[in-house]
């Protein structure tokens, strides 16, 4: 009986430490969005993002053609820029385009709530927005 319980505290402080050793991926994951770009839209799934909490946006483009990604938010921003392998980061970058078939992922750290409006500088018609919220805590 003594064997068995100790299995069992054993098996929930290690269950335990499991969680607590993932936490930070899963608030890294609740920062994330995805951007689809098809049929010249962006097609968003993901969560709420946050001021003063690292943001990452990886954006597919599934159309023929290229698509840019602008936003005046990324100029104010330090910022890294994944694509295939090279990762190209710094301050000021108006925005990035994205290739038929490619994959990009943007990465910062929103200072301040508000709108996060971007536009593709190839098609202006194609714009979005995301609201980035500082929620307080209850």
């Amino acid at each position: 009986m003594a064997q068995v319980r100790r299995f069992a505290i054993g098996l929930v402080l290690g269950v335990g430490l499991v969680v607590a050793l993932h936490l930070p991926a899963l608030a890294q994951q609740a920062n994330r969005l995805d951007v689809t770009i098809r049929n010249y839209t962006y097609v968003f799934k993901g969560g709420v993002l946050n001021p003063d909490q690292p943001v990452v946006i990886v954006i597919e483009n599934v159309d023929k053609v290229t698509h840019g990604f602008m936003s005046p938010l990324l100029a104010l921003q330090e910022v890294e820029v994944e694509s295939r392998g090279v990762t190209t980061y710094g301050k000021g970058i108006k925005g990035v385009h994205i290739d038929p078939g490619t994959t990009v992922t943007i990465r910062f750290t929103p200072t301040k709530p508000g709108r996060f409006t971007f536009q593709c500088d190839i098609h202006p018609n194609m714009k979005g927005e995301v609201l980035l919220l500082s929620i307080g805590e209850v």
